[in-house]
């Protein structure tokens, strides 16, 4: 084989290489499970709940959340149906806020982001991004809280380990 001939051969094997591994890195991985939140291994700005449940259920890109936590006697659910395409946007209301969610996919990131408004008008960001850890064992939800109008933000790590099955 000629020289230019093994540079073409290289070019073309790294050619047909690249497909696969931009494939692999923008695989969405399946978040499904129940997740226990562990406090000793987060880490947090505000006090952490006595204990909390999240539970994921994903099916493509359709993908529910159900999380129960408990602040000693105080118990507070959440749901969440929804499409992870950051199209589909859904409104949650109470009596306390009103919240606009979307869900998406950075990468191998599933990304929460919420616009909340509280019944006096106060606005915020929270955005929360999952990814794997530990083979899969282990969800990390990065929380990036934003006040509108400067008031303030906060960053807090929350560790969930899955529960096996």
């Amino acid at each position: 084989m000629t020289r230019m001939s093994v540079l073409l051969f290289l070019l073309a094997a790294l050619a047909t290489s690249l497909p696969s591994s931009a494939q692999s890195a923008s695989a969405k991985p399946n978040l499904t499970g129940t997740w226990i939140f562990s406090a000793q291994k987060s880490t947090l700005k505000i006090d952490p709940p006595t204990s909390m449940t999240l539970h994921i259920d994903q099916s493509d890109a359709q993908i529910s959340f159900v999380r129960s936590q408990a602040y000693g006697e105080q118990k507070f659910d959440w749901k969440l149906e929804t499409v992870a395409d950051g199209q589909k946007e859904v409104v949650q209301e109470s009596s306390a806020y009103k919240t606009n969610v979307r869900v998406y996919w950075e990468g191998a990131s599933l990304v929460l982001d919420q616009r909340i408004t509280a019944s006096d008008g106060t606005q915020a960001t929270d955005t929360v991004t999952y990814s794997l850890a530990d083979n899969g064992r282990v969800l990390q939800a990065v929380e990036r809280q934003t006040t509108v109008g400067g008031k303030g933000s906060t960053t807090n790590k929350w560790i969930y380990e899955k529960q096996s099955q």
